[in-house]
């Protein structure tokens, strides 16, 4: 019985999630997603899938935080996006023409996620095409976001776009339990910001002198989140 209720449990869990990734969706189809998905744990530090494997499947984070890379040479690799809690990855390979991974998934804190095939949602979209609104909307922001991105580097200042990056994944920098919590090195957020790492350096240091962070650049802390919010949106069009 203390089984039954468990995996009822888990059964509900797993509804509201999904609920929450395709609210088109109705409880025949939300079921039907339960029944193919597989839900994963990886620790930290362990690759998730790795560019140049086949896309079998669509990936919802539930809870921690991913990064990816690529590789622009053969001695290093750059940071080309961060995902966290409530984001899905996979969406681009699995309509694109040629579905393989571009680039290495990583996993920088411990993670829980669920893996969807391919083949489970393409059977949903011939019947329901909503499926692909779904996925359309978040394509949208993540292309919001990266145009913001680039936007930024031509409009905002150094120090702009190094508090929006630590806004990005501060609640993963504010978890002081090991597994938990994200730890990035200057190069990283060097990639993260469209920065040179020496400008990451001394960009952080005037962060520290305004009071918004404490620590080093590979372990710090945030120490007044709505300074560094006002930091990372004020309005300027400085080089």
């Amino acid at each position: 019985m203390k089984d039954l209720f468990v995996k009822k449990n888990e059964t509900m869990n797993s509804a509201k999630k999904f609920m929450t990734l395709f609210p088109s969706l109705n409880q025949e189809e939300l079921d039907i997603l339960i029944q193919s998905s597989t839900e994963l744990r990886v620790k930290k530090e362990q690759n998730i899938f790795i560019a140049g494997e086949k896309a079998y499947s669509i990936y919802f984070i539930t809870s921690g935080c991913v990064k990816f890379t690529k590789e622009c040479d053969r001695n290093r690799s750059i940071i080309s996006g961060l995902a966290k809690e409530g984001d899905c990855f996979g969406i681009y390979e699995m309509f694109a023409k040629y579905p393989y991974y571009e680039r290495t998934c990583t996993a920088i804190t411990n993670c829980e996620f669920m893996s969807v095939p391919n083949v489970a949602i393409s059977g949903i979209g011939e019947k329901n095409c909503s499926i692909y609104l779904d996925f359309l909307r978040r394509i949208c922001r993540h292309s919001s976001m990266l145009y913001n991105r680039i936007e930024g580097v031509r409009y905002k200042t150094a120090k702009q776009r190094l508090a929006a990056c630590f806004l990005e994944i501060h609640p993963y920098f504010m978890n002081r339990d090991n597994v938990k919590r994200a730890y990035l090195n200057r190069s990283d957020f060097a990639d993260l910001s469209d920065m040179t790492p020496e400008t990451v350096s001394r960009v952080f240091s005037e962060l520290k002198k305004m009071g918004a962070i404490e620590g080093n650049i590979s372990d710090f802390n945030i120490v007044d989140l709505n300074l560094l919010k006002e930091i990372a949106e004020e309005k300027s069009y400085e080089n």
